[in-house]
């Protein structure tokens, strides 16, 4: 309905400031004619009146108000859990309801807004910005109409208006699904990781056992019970440092809504306790510094150094009580704590009587359990009591020669280097290689195992530093004892301690530093998995990965990329924790694992429609909440000062907006009229004067 009405209003042409101060010049003049009764003070007062009335220029403005709609703002929930059973077809049965109920009527205006989620449902993200650009005095309600699966619900929320829900989805719903409520972020390498699992069945007494399968890294499963609706330990064991994943699986029902949440991903990192380090040196020399305050400054690190500063049959007059120096523990460290530590480096050591060459058999079955060893091999390597004539050497990756090689030469990062993450990082450019100082001094070698990597080279390209995997531990050799003239800064210096950290870390087995590792990721459309191997050797030929789900192997070929590495696509589409298996063409294979951790998104770990987690915020602002199966509320227009809703109906408060019209506009003194009345008024009073 439309409301018409006048507004009396000024529009002066100087400012008020001026017009006051005429005005009182005016009543001063009128006042002192009166006073002095002079002629013509009627018609000169009429005229300054009609100066200042032209002056201020009063104007009648013609108004119009028209009534506005309401708006409804509908938030209709498009996530992924709306596509379970019929809750999309009960969503736009809602919709069509609300249009007939308020396609003829002009006071109210729907807004339709589809809030999509593939991960999450952020229905009250979208209600801020719709908010944000909406008049507020209009806003007759809010209705939402979602599985109740919503995952920003504010604390509070006032919206003057009132917050209606309708619940998607049907009471007897089935969706059981595994929950971790206390994870393990860190595990010490050689215990057990314990994560607290909650089965959750709402259908089942709590206590009830649960059969749950446990899928561990290296593919062994086992199988345990958990109790429904109860949190429950589980253990993994943490076998090495980094990332280390298990997977644990709850049988599927046929009735059950969403079958992706009967598995989550538990994961933990493994770090060592302490990593314990052996250095062992010969007379001191310059190098022993480099290694000494390396292995020092790290704080993961516990080192015990010797340096065999003279032979047992040396004698020394140096009363007991005076010696600074210790013994050499032989027995200790070689029978009783050798397995304590994760790493033993010999620095230019050479068999002086001290060690008995039968504790070095030991240290070979040290490594050959898992341990490492590190040689740094000077001229005495090869001399009548170096460790080139021990058990030791058979450890080695490679073999001297006999030759020392004196003469300057810059260490280099071959092709193999460039691959490896020891030395990778430090390799710089192929087409300009690092400016490095140089060395002078180094033993020839010769690779002694196919399996051994050079990946720095020195004189001649001959072998710098070789490393290699034995058995289950890991050894290196560096033959060249001039490394401290890196530390030193000659001729430029070099990345000594880079190398040393990455070196003695890959030898400690750092997860990260291993070479030959197959990254895995999925492609973009998440149909295929992708692999990517930076080999090492003999090229690979195929991959294959088991389908966590069917069980069924699923083969690739690999294809060399522009930067050298390998590349095959697996087209498997089942997201969990997917072992993967490559093999070369020397019949060389290599395990790695794959997993989703975004199997499980705030969207699908929960999809049971529910009323619950609206409840309080639809309380709040006074609305109406219920399931779509239980029938629609009856939808009403109320006063905004009344109740907005009842245990059958709904309604949207009405808000009286209205749109102003501005229509014309009348000046009530027009200046032409008005001077020539003040003309005439002049001539009149002249006349009447001149008489």
């Amino acid at each position: 309905m439309n409301q018409g009405w006048q507004n009396l209003q000024i529009a002066p042409l100087l400012d008020i400031t001026i017009l006051q101060a005429l005005a009182v010049v005016c009543l001063a003049a009128v006042i002192i004619f009166t006073l002095f009764r002079l002629r013509g003070t009627v018609w000169r007062a009429v005229v300054m009146v009609l100066v200042l009335l032209a002056l201020l220029a009063p104007q009648v403005t013609d108004h119009e108000s028209e009534k506005l709609s309401d708006i409804v703002l509908v938030l209709v929930d498009r996530s992924a859990s709306q596509n379970i059973a019929d809750r999309a077809a009960q969503t736009e049965a809602a919709i069509a309801e609300l249009q007939d109920r308020f396609a003829e009527d002009p006071t109210i205006e729907l807004r339709f807004e589809d809030v999509p989620g593939e991960t999450d449902t952020r229905m009250f993200a979208v209600l801020d910005q719709l908010l944000s650009g909406l008049p507020r005095e209009r806003l007759g309600g809010v209705m939402m109409i979602t599985d109740g699966q919503v995952h920003d619900v504010p604390s509070s929320l006032d919206l003057n208006a009132p917050l209606h829900v309708l619940i998607s989805g049907g009471r007897d719903e089935r969706d059981r699904r595994l929950v971790i409520r206390q994870s393990a972020d860190y595990g010490i390498v050689g215990k057990d990781a314990e994560f607290m699992i909650e089965a959750i069945d709402p259908q089942l007494p709590a206590g009830t056992a649960i059969p749950v399968r446990i899928l561990l890294e290296d593919g062994t499963e086992r199988d345990i019970a958990l109790p429904a609706n109860e949190q429950g330990r589980v253990s993994i064991p943490v076998s090495h440092a980094g990332s280390v994943l298990a997977e644990l699986r709850m049988d599927t029902l046929a009735e059950e809504t969403d079958k992706t949440n009967n598995r989550v991903i538990l994961e933990t990192t493994g770090v060592r306790d302490r990593l314990r380090v052996l250095l062992l040196s010969g007379e001191p020399h310059p190098g022993e510094r480099a290694w000494r305050n390396l292995l020092r400054a790290d704080p993961g690190v516990d080192l015990v150094h010797f340096t065999i500063l003279r032979p047992p049959e040396k004698g020394d007059d140096t009363p007991i009580n005076e010696l600074a120096l210790i013994p050499f523990p032989i027995r200790d460290l070689f029978e009783v704590r050798l397995r304590q530590f994760d790493l033993v480096i010999f620095d230019r050591y050479q068999m002086r009587g001290v060690l008995p060459p039968h504790y070095l058999e030991k240290v070979v079955d040290f490594v050959r359990w898992g341990g490492a060893a590190l040689v740094v091999a000077g001229p005495e390597y090869v001399g009548p009591d170096g460790l080139s004539n021990t058990a030791l050497n058979d450890l080695m990756p490679a073999v001297p020669t006999g030759r020392i090689i004196e003469q300057a030469f810059v260490p280099r990062v071959n092709q193999a280097g460039r691959l490896h993450p020891v030395t990778a990082a430090i390799a710089g450019s192929p087409t300009k290689p690092p400016k490095w100082g140089q060395w002078y001094r180094q033993i020839e070698t010769r690779i002694s195992d196919p399996d051994a990597m050079t990946v720095l080279t020195g004189a001649d390209d001959m072998p710098l530093l070789i490393m290699q995997r034995f058995e289950e531990g890991r050894v290196a050799m560096l033959s060249s004892d001039q490394m401290w003239l890196w530390q030193r800064g000659h001729d430029g210096g070099g990345p000594v301690a880079e190398l040393l950290r990455r070196l003695s870390h890959w030898l400690m087995k750092e997860p990260a530093l291993d070479e030959n590792t197959i990254k895995t990721e999925r492609s973009p459309d998440g149909e295929n998995l992708i692999l990517t191997w930076r080999k090492i050797g003999a090229s690979p030929l195929l991959a294959n990965a088991i389908d966590p789900e069917s069980g069924e192997q699923i083969t690739a070929p690999f294809e060399q990329q522009a930067d050298q590495s390998w590349q095959a696509r697996v087209p498997i589409s089942t997201r969990g924790l997917i072992r993967v298996q490559a093999r070369d063409r020397d019949g060389r294979n290599q395990a790695a694992l794959h997993v989703d951790r975004d199997t499980l998104s705030a969207e699908t770990r929960n999809t049971n429609s529910t009323p619950d987690l609206l409840a309080d915020m639809v309380d709040e602002n006074g609305g109406y909440i219920g399931r779509i199966e239980d029938g629609l509320p009856e939808f009403r227009h109320v006063q905004a000062d009344r109740g907005w809703h009842g245990s059958n109906w709904a309604g949207f408060a009405q808000t009286n907006s209205i749109k102003t019209i501005i229509g014309g506009v009348t000046n009530l003194v027009p200046i032409p009229f008005v001077a020539l009345l003040i003309a005439a008024i002049c001539l009149f009073g002249w006349r009447s004067e001149s008489n």
